[in-house]
């Protein structure tokens, strides 16, 4: 009887050359993979928009009548800007040809932002048909500000409501 080993018809180092693995294919993948990866991280970063639902409960209610304790409210119409406070509304800018007057808007926000109770909390209430570019311009606008929170809603129409 014969033994079986690998030896019987190699040295050990003729047998170890010939188990050489060839690593190039995993390396070229990974060469290529990790940058990828790397910059789509970043991408994926900046195109976040952190906003939240304007909050009907909480810390947000007034403690002597239990209901929602008011906020600066910017209304984006399609031909208009209005800004609110509860019912009442405290400035309205048109457009400029064509456009939101942003800077004006944030103008007047800022102004009225030391008559409010909340100081670091807007609701933008949205009409329909609003492009979503002109809400993250009005988003960013109100964030250099100095409003860390921004609530997002949806604002009816006039006509709507008397139907």
């Amino acid at each position: 009887m014969t033994p079986l080993s690998f030896t019987r018809e190699r040295s050990p180092s003729e047998a170890a050359e010939a188990a050489d693995i060839d690593v190039t294919p995993v390396m070229n993948m990974f060469i290529i993979l990790i940058p990828f990866l790397v910059s789509m991280a970043v991408f994926t970063h900046l195109a976040i928009i952190e906003f939240s639902l304007p909050p009907n409960v909480g810390t947000g209610l007034d403690a002597s009548s239990g209901k929602p304790k008011l906020k600066l409210t910017v209304v984006v119409a399609p031909d208009y800007l209005a800004i609110t406070h509860g019912e009442r509304m405290l400035d309205s800018l048109g457009l400029v040809a064509g456009r939101y007057d942003v800077d004006g808007m944030a103008a007047r926000l800022r102004a009225h932002r030391e008559d409010v109770e909340i100081k670091d909390e807007v609701i933008l209430a949205v009409r329909d048909r609003i492009t979503f570019k002109h809400v993250v311009r009005i988003m960013d606008a109100c964030r250099a500000l100095g409003f860390p929170k921004i609530g997002l809603s949806s604002a009816t129409d006039e006509s709507r409501r008397e139907l």
